[in-house]
């Protein structure tokens, strides 16, 4: 099932090329696909993309300061909570991510749930991690990107 799942992903995703946010499209080139090309186990390029993609946001608005939650897992309550606790909380500095969100046939469609929420204005899907952001002043987009 999972092999299917990252197939269909990767007939789905895009490089840079055809990137339409700059935004986007500087944090790919910059900090994603430098990491993702990089010869290192996946949880240190997890754990990588978790702190260099927070760092990114930091630089790009005004207080410098992001907040980022990671969720190993996806599952009915946590999705609960997401929900009802951290996504009304959320401000443009606070910073979802969804580790596995592919990882189950209930995980994915957790997943796409949230990407769907009008709430979570961009997403970003890797596959292997899903990143969701809250700023209420950009129009909602989502992004699904994968290494040349």
């Amino acid at each position: 099932m999972r092999l299917f799942q990252k197939f269909f992903f990767l007939l789905q995703a895009q490089t840079s090329h055809g990137l339409h946010s700059p935004s986007v499209f500087k944090l790919y080139t910059e900090v994603i696909n430098p990491i993702l090309q990089k010869r290192i186990s996946t949880n240190d390029k997890t754990l990588e993309l978790i702190q260099e993609v927070s760092q990114f946001y930091a630089h790009e608005i005004d207080s410098g300061t992001v907040f980022p939650l990671v969720i190993p897992h996806l599952n009915p309550e946590v999705y609960q909570q997401i929900d009802q606790d951290l996504i009304p909380k959320a401000q443009s500095n606070s910073i979802l991510f969804i580790l596995h969100p592919y990882e189950s046939t209930l995980s994915q469609d957790i997943w796409d749930t949230l990407v769907d929420d009008p709430r979570v204005i961009h997403s970003i899907d890797l596959f292997d991690i899903g990143i969701l952001r809250f700023n209420q002043l950009a129009s909602k987009e989502h992004f699904m990107l994968k290494k040349p």
